[in-house]
């Protein structure tokens, strides 16, 4: 057998040594004591199983570091119960998120700052809206921008947008049009040559997102209007869901065609869209029968066609929108109304998606909760918190069966046309 260290040896005399007084006030009737070094240490131990660190140490920065423990504890159980008020099930999906200025960091532009916290409240909510703001606010920041010494705009501009970029995100995720937009305009400040001046490179690209925002957007909603206003004829009653501008200017324009006929704006809540179409359009004298969503079976046998916004089309000809659209779009095909949808080709998508689960986004759950009932008092807080869960989804799923046709600029398809058309332009769409 080896022989013992000198650090084993004095342990096993310590034992000893412990064992004999031990055994001596049992002996005695005395009680065994413990070490007293040995319960600070315990002490200690347990302490900081519980997340913060113990009161008796006499040291400064132990107790500055125990405050620090509790404040991440604090926010831990915080978040937690974040997560606990929404079902496991979407607890994967993204959300959108509360950010003030001071989340900013230097690199953030003031026009940006100034549209994340707009997104954040939901001020500006349309798919198109969304991208138009964006490049619109990418001008002031790449008119403002100067190049580093000892780099080139081509190369750090892209990563001074992508601060941008990931404040934007922080406040809601972007949409596909977004994205699109974003794409194409790192790829137009890749191609920059390296001999253009700074000043040049930048009236161009400004120029470009201009470009951008005139043929995606005001052309192709003005092609689309042109084309869908065909689809209403004299004495129909057309239904639509929530908001989306080109399908607010197409009653518009058949409206000023001269055409009779009748709008019923569905909507629903927490955001009611659709409160301000159904005021647009009745001020401008068109006839509007306003419903929310739960009365939507009472008024579909006097529909002759149903009109939707898109917040993307999927590859597979599904329609991503605002959720409900799946819900009428379900309902009219039974009833084989007619379900067309309206989309400019900035919101297709390459991807592949089969239900609502698997990509969303999560809008506050405050928006469901801080609702009224009959008695004008809101639901209690102690309720909401211990026996609700919030599930607040933006958008839903429609599957191209239920959809007659797409009008895009490009002219009326079928849903299956989507990835067709997508291998034809994508050059242009740069997806």
């Amino acid at each position: 057998m080896s022989e013992l260290t000198p650090a084993q040896l004095k342990a096993q005399k310590k034992a000893a040594k412990a064992a004999k007084r031990a055994a001596s006030k049992e002996a005695s009737g005395q009680a065994p004591t413990r070490d007293p070094r040995e319960a600070k240490k315990e002490q200690q131990q347990a302490a900081a199983k519980e997340g913060g660190s113990s009161s008796n140490t006499g040291n400064n920065s132990n107790n500055t570091q125990g405050g620090s423990n509790q404040s991440s504890a604090s926010a831990s159980s915080k978040e937690d119960r974040t997560r606990a008020s929404r079902p496991a099930l979407f607890g994967h999906l993204e959300k959108a998120g509360k950010v003030t200025a001071a989340d900013a960091g230097k690199d953030v532009h003031p026009e940006v700052i100034t549209l994340a916290l707009r997104y954040s409240s939901y001020q500006i909510v349309g798919s198109s809206d969304r991208a138009r703001t964006l490049l619109q606010a990418f001008q002031r920041v790449i008119a403002d921008y100067e190049t580093p010494e000892g780099t080139t705009l081509s190369r750090n501009l892209t990563t001074h947008l992508g601060h941008q970029i990931d404040f934007v995100i922080s406040a809601r995720p972007l949409s596909v049009s977004m994205g699109n937009a974003i794409r194409w305009l790192k790829q137009e400040i890749s191609v920059v040559s390296i001999d253009m001046s700074d000043q040049a490179a930048k009236d161009m690209l400004v120029e470009k997102i201009d470009e951008y925002i005139k043929e995606k957007i005001d052309v192709s909603g003005s092609v689309i209007v042109e084309s869908a206003v065909n689809d209403i004829a004299d004495g129909d009653t057309v239904l639509t869901f929530a908001h989306s501008e080109v399908v607010e200017n197409t009653f518009i324009a058949a409206h000023q065609a001269g055409k009779r006929f009748k709008i019923i704006v569905v909507d629903s809540r927490p955001l009611h869209e659709g409160r301000k179409l159904a005021r647009d359009l009745s001020a401008r004298g068109i006839e509007c029968i306003y419903i929310l969503v739960s009365a939507l079976a009472h008024v579909l046998d006097d529909v002759s066609r149903v009109f939707l916004g898109a917040h993307a089309m999927l590859s597979n000809g599904a329609l991503l929108s605002r959720v409900g659209s799946a819900l009428i779009a379900t309902a009219a095909k039974r009833k084989n109304i007619p379900v067309i949808v309206l989309c400019e080709s900035m919101k297709f998508s390459d991807r592949v998606q089969l239900d609502s689960v698997t990509l969303n986004e999560l809008a506050f759950p405050e928006m469901l909760a801080n609702t009224y009932i009959s008695d004008k008092k809101k639901l209690p807080e102690d309720k909401a918190k211990t026996s609700l869960k919030y599930l607040n989804l933006c958008y839903d799923l429609t599957p191209a069966a239920n959809l007659t046709k797409i009008i895009t600029e490009l002219g009326h398809l079928p849903p299956s046309a989507v990835p067709v058309i997508m291998r034809e332009y994508k050059s242009a769409y740069t997806m």
